[in-house]
């Protein structure tokens, strides 16, 4: 006689369920492992066609710290000199607006020259001034703004301090110059009659935030 079948063991259908789930997740890992690659190949081209600039996707101008953007150019700067008596001497500077695209500041402080009536007024440039609060600006975005400040003192030439005048402030980077207009202003005191223009001194910083 034939014995009647076997009941199918109570641990057949947790097996069945168990194969089940891992099909499901061998499935979804190789969908996954097909979206990886496909994503590999279109940054491979992208990078192809970008010239492997893969990191500046997504960055816009930035007002400060690492330069981004060509060197600016004089076409698309403006520039306004503003000053104001401070203990005898001249205090301002010379704000620097762009005009177009994102471009790049030299680092340093400018060489200056003041002009009054097409000739340089005799002013020497000493060391750098430091100005607290304020810090580097390399690159100018669209619109953005950058401060030179200065602090002249010392002025015993022609024209003499009660003279109201409208200098201009030549701002000389390397590969660069600008040209910034005062508002009305007078030149610093003389505290040296004798001494002519000799003692007449400028300070200049490097670009700064306004």
């Amino acid at each position: 006689m034939l014995a009647p079948p076997k009941p199918p063991s109570h641990d057949e259908p947790e097996a069945l369920i168990k194969e089940a789930r891992q099909r499901q997740l061998r499935r979804r890992m190789l969908g996954a492992a097909s979206i990886a690659v496909a994503a590999a190949i279109g940054l491979g081209a992208y990078a192809f066609v970008t010239g492997g600039r893969l990191d500046s996707v997504g960055q816009g101008p930035a007002k400060g710290g690492r330069a981004t953007g060509p060197l600016c150019r004089a076409s698309q700067l403006s520039a306004t000199a503003f000053f104001e008596g401070a203990t005898g001497s001249m205090l301002g500077g010379a704000k620097i607006r762009s005009s177009e695209a994102a471009c790049s500041l030299p680092s340093r402080a400018p060489l200056v020259q003041i002009v009054w009536q097409g000739r340089v007024m005799p002013v020497r440039q000493v060391d750098g001034m430091a100005v607290s609060g304020a810090t580097p600006v390399r690159v100018l975005a669209p619109g953005a703004r950058a401060f030179i400040y200065m602090q002249w003192r010392e002025w015993c030439g022609n024209p003499p301090e009660t003279t109201v005048i409208r200098p201009v402030f030549q701002l000389r980077f390397p590969g660069l110059a600008v040209n910034a207009r005062a508002v009305e202003m007078s030149p610093p005191r003389c505290d040296s009659p004798g001494s002519g223009t000799r003692g007449s001194r400028i300070a200049v910083s490097r670009p700064l935030t306004d």
